[in-house]
């Protein structure tokens, strides 16, 4: 027989609200008739039975079912808890069975089937999101042989915790399109300089507003937190961020509903680097007007030379879970998992000092049933908290009826307010069991907490086992949060959870680096070929500076570029050529406007001869002295540029076609004009019948015709230093 031990008061709300009983015999309450989720909103109570009702068993070859609805007015789900603590019971033969459908019918998706072999402690089930009408249908046989005595359960309605999804919009200075790329989680790539607009939106499948049912739901009644890896924070759906630097930036979008339910999401800023322009630029920074010269540059390894990018980086924060809801359930187990892939391949956990701390933020309504343990990537585990004998994890101290955070007691499913609890080897504080005998509680009243009772205080804590079970363990990979709940009527929510670890062993720094996309020489009329190729030809047309322009964009779409300076000169201005009948020449008339030194250089000269400056050969106007007659060219230079200029140092001889030797000291000799140039030539006169009536071996200029009548004479003119032998007739006149 079921046992008879119902309490005198809950007899009296049983029989004076028979409305709220229902048994597996009833007529349905289905979508035409639901139950009213104003008054099935109490976990705590014992209101649907087998057909032996609170007094009896169930019978012998049942076949019998039952569809609970939810007034979608008043909710938008029902529930179901069986279990075996205080008040309840659960107790159905191996050979009898309970199915349990999610939906209107025996027809819709199977939830499960149980009996006291297959689940001991009992079970629960919310309506699924998937199923619209909220209702659960059960199903239950029993064959002819052992029956027994049934259960004391419980049905609630009401409106549990609606999924939503958040997304992240970032608008370049405000406007366009969004730039997050992947969206919501990639990356926005700016300038330096630019601002982003980021807007928090929300899908709400689930909402009032979208299905009639439920809570309301929207962008209007969330609340919103961001967090700026750069250490600044803001509120609100849209925010503006500025980068301060050329970095990147962890942005964390943490979006609360109107019951407290947290979904997290990070996105990422990546502002532009100035990239290298080293190596770019003319292979002659100096050259003369009308000179061609290279301009060289380039973003390939097939270019010239590279414009190379820069790198920058940045630190990622802690990894958050989301929300996971921690229903009824008697020995039901929940996890939550995180998935870490930032560290180095192969990274273990070394000391146990390199968890940092394990946090979770919660709510829960009895603490004495829960147990909890964290597990690495290979399996290990350890014990965060048991407070509950005999579970998953041996022992337990049996934290009674105290709550985590700020529960709502009525285990209807509805999220009570979350508190954050941190478990780290080195807390000051001891573990649950510890503080728990040491009274470390805080009381909540409602209001504002959705009940009252005592919760352990928010805070950080040892774990019941050290981190350092973790040694060796591999961080990449998944970590995950089990918890059992051991007994039905209470719930409770994770709102979210993440594992922190030393920075000293972190190594999740990101490195990006910006793409050249683009790149070109600006345009300017002294670029004469290879306008839209990396390396040009430039022929300055002018005196003075000539900038020239080399831009490139990246693929964040920021222009830069860089200015390479020709500098053109002039060059020396030379006078012209001469016949210098000595050996020595003074040079006048060189000029030099570009202001650099000069030089001067033979460049030819007879065989053999040699060249002197007076004062040197830096002056701009020298003193040339040469070592033998013939003809020398020069280079006057100002080390960039150079003219040529020729000096023949030496005289054509002037032959006279007559002189007049009649003693008046007028060209009284036979003179040949330069001669006195050239040693050792040797003249010859003749009259005109051929007769020799002179001769010199080395004349100087002296004869002045002797006892000779007036007449023509033919001379003859030749020695080793002359370019040629000269002949020809000369009169001599006396004019007597």
């Amino acid at each position: 027989m079921k046992k008879q031990f119902l309490f005198a008061a809950f007899l009296a709300i049983v029989f004076n609200v028979r409305s709220q009983v229902i048994l597996i015999t009833d007529p349905d309450n289905n979508q035409a008739n639901p139950i009213n989720c104003t008054v099935f909103n109490d976990g705590a109570v014992q209101n649907f039975y087998d057909s032996g009702n609170a007094g009896a068993n169930y019978g012998n070859n049942e076949n019998v079912d039952i569809t609970i609805c939810p007034s979608l007015s008043t909710g938008s789900k029902v529930s179901v808890s069986f279990g075996i603590n205080a008040g309840f019971s659960w107790n159905v033969d191996a050979s009898d069975t309970i199915y349990v459908y999610d939906g209107p019918t025996t027809a819709s998706p199977l939830l499960g089937k149980h009996n006291s072999s297959m689940s001991p402690n009992g079970f629960f089930y919310t309506a699924s999101w998937n199923n619209p009408s909220g209702c659960l249908t059960f199903k239950f046989i029993s064959d002819g042989a052992v029956t027994g005595t049934g259960w004391a359960a419980n049905i609630t309605c009401g409106n549990p915790v609606q999924p939503f999804e958040p997304h992240i919009l970032a608008f370049l200075n405000g406007s366009g399109s969004s730039i997050l790329a992947p969206a919501d989680t990639g990356y926005a790539d700016v300038c330096f300089n630019d601002s982003i607009l980021f807007e928090a939106r929300g899908d709400f499948p689930y909402s009032l507003q979208s299905t009639g049912t439920g809570y309301s739901q929207d962008t209007s009644n969330c609340t919103y937190l961001w967090k700026f890896s750069d250490g600044t924070q803001k509120t609100g759906r849209k925010v503006w961020f500025k980068p301060p630097a050329r970095s990147g930036y962890l942005v964390t979008l943490r979006m609360t509903d109107p019951v407290n339910q947290i979904e997290v999401m990070k996105c990422k800023v990546r502002v532009s680097t100035i990239p290298s322009f080293a190596g770019t630029g003319p292979l002659e920074d100096t050259v003369c007007v009308g000179q061609a010269t290279q301009l060289i540059a380039g973003v390939t390894n097939t270019d010239t030379v590279g414009v190379d990018p820069t790198q920058a980086g940045f630190e990622f924060g802690g990894v958050f879970a989301g929300l996971t809801y921690l229903p009824d359930g008697s020995g039901a187990v929940y996890t939550t998992t995180v998935n870490i892939s930032d560290f180095n391949p192969g990274q273990t956990i070394t000391q146990a000092s390199d968890i940092q701390q394990m946090c979770v933020v919660m709510e829960h309504s009895y603490l004495g049933d829960l147990e909890m343990r964290l597990t690495c990537p290979n399996g290990t585990n350890t014990t965060i908290f048991n407070s509950y004998s005999p579970g998953m994890i041996p022992g337990g101290f049996n934290g009674g009826g105290t709550f985590l955070g700020e529960a709502d007691d009525n285990g209807n499913g509805t999220p009570g307010i979350g508190w954050q609890y941190c478990f780290a080897d080195n807390a000051t504080w001891g573990n649950f069991a510890q503080e728990f005998t040491a009274g470390n509680f805080t009381t909540v009243t409602n209001p504002p907490s959705p009940s009252n009772g005592q919760s352990m205080s928010q805070g950080t804590y040892k774990p019941e086992q050290s981190f350092a079970n973790f040694i060796g363990c591999p961080i990449n990979g998944n970590w995950t949060i089990t918890i059992q709940d051991n007994l039905s009527i209470d719930d409770g929510y994770i709102f979210e959870w993440g594992v922190f670890f030393n920075p000293a062993i972190n190594p999740n720094t990101e490195f990006y680096t910006p793409l050249i996309a683009s790149d070109q020489w600006l345009p300017d009329p002294t670029i004469v070929t290879g306008q839209n190729d990396t390396a040009i030809i430039v022929i300055p047309n002018t005196v003075g500076p000539h900038n020239y322009t080399y831009q490139v964009t990246d693929n964040f779409g920021c222009t830069y570029d860089t200015t390479v300076t020709i500098y053109a000169f002039e060059a020396p201005t030379l006078p012209p050529g001469a016949q210098v009948c000595d050996f020595s020449y003074q040079v006048s008339g060189a000029s030099n406007s570009s202001g650099l030194p000069v030089h001067w250089t033979l460049t030819s000269s007879p065989a053999g001869a040699s060249v002197s400056y007076s004062p040197d050969s830096l002056s701009l106007n020298p003193y040339i002295t040469v070592s033998a007659y013939g003809d020398y060219t020069f280079s006057l230079s100002n080390g960039l540029c150079a003219d040529d200029i020729n000096f023949t140092f030496i005289c054509d001889i002037e032959v006279p076609n007559v002189f007049t030797p009649n003693g008046d000291g007028v060209n009284d000799a036979l003179a040949f004009r330069y001669l006195e140039y050239h040693d050792n030539s040797s003249l010859k006169v003749y009259n005109r019948w051929g007769v020799k009536v002179y001769e010199s071996a080395d004349y100087e200029n002296q004869w002045t015709g002797g006892n000779l009548s007036d007449g023509v004479y033919y001379f003859i003119l030749e020695g080793p230093n002359l370019e040629k032998v000269y002949t020809g007739y000369v009169q001599l006149i006396r004019g007597k």
